[in-house]
């Protein structure tokens, strides 16, 4: 997973990978053959996984914690301390509850049929900033550091500016076009899962985002 391996290259020691269910046998495998911890879970809870299942009443009770989707990936200039870049924007706004990466949007190829409606999705969280290279906008499960025992919201939070940004990785793939990985998941997926993987947009999921600033 490149994300793990940007963790690890960025020196982070207390990595946990949470297993919704998986079924695709390389990653399977690759969960077998970590050795960081795995934490598997019998269904698939969805993006609330995290705090549905008690990890972060375990974990993140009394301390700072990061959660993230999988497919979220710093780009190359981003430094390794992001995390604790994010740990200390919380520390100076603390009407805030999450801080983590802004989503590059500059650079979504044009195979990627919905290219145009990421960049008028992601547009108005470009626009409060709230100090040079520091925006308030929404956060779902994208890279985030949050503040001890907070529970799973989409309210305002931090999103940073180059050089601490991210690429969603489904917008850098042509759904049309779908690499085994993707196709294994197309086949199995839920229906409330992965809105921005689909060659065609449901309307029902655009106006769901639109409605509590979902990724999906």
């Amino acid at each position: 997973m490149n994300l793990v391996d940007w963790l690890e290259k960025a020196g982070h020691q207390q990595i946990v990978l949470l297993d919704n269910a998986s079924t695709y046998p390389p990653l399977l495998e690759y969960l077998s053959s970590t050795h960081h911890q795995v934490i598997r879970l019998r269904e698939n809870m969805g993006h609330e996984a995290p705090w549905q299942c008690g990890l972060i009443d375990k974990l993140g009770h009394a301390k700072p914690f990061v959660v993230t989707d999988p497919d979220i990936l710093p780009e190359e200039s981003c430094p390794d301390n992001a995390v604790e870049y994010f740990q200390e924007l919380l520390l100076r706004f603390r009407e805030f509850d999450q801080a983590g990466f802004g989503l590059r949007i500059d650079d979504i190829p044009e195979c990627y049929p919905h290219r145009d409606t990421v960049r008028r999705w992601e547009k108005p969280y470009w626009v409060k900033e709230v100090s040079e290279g520091v925006f308030a906008a929404h956060i779902d499960t994208t890279f985030a550091a949050y503040r001890p025992g907070t529970p799973y919201k989409v309210t305002e939070a931090l999103r940073t500016a180059s050089p601490y940004r991210a690429r969603h990785l489904p917008w850098y793939r042509d759904p049309r076009r779908p690499d085994p990985e993707t196709e294994f998941f197309f086949q199995r997926r839920r229906e409330d899962i992965g809105y921005w993987n689909r060659s065609t947009l449901p309307a029902a999921a655009i106006v769901k985002n639109s409605e509590d600033g979902r990724h999906g």
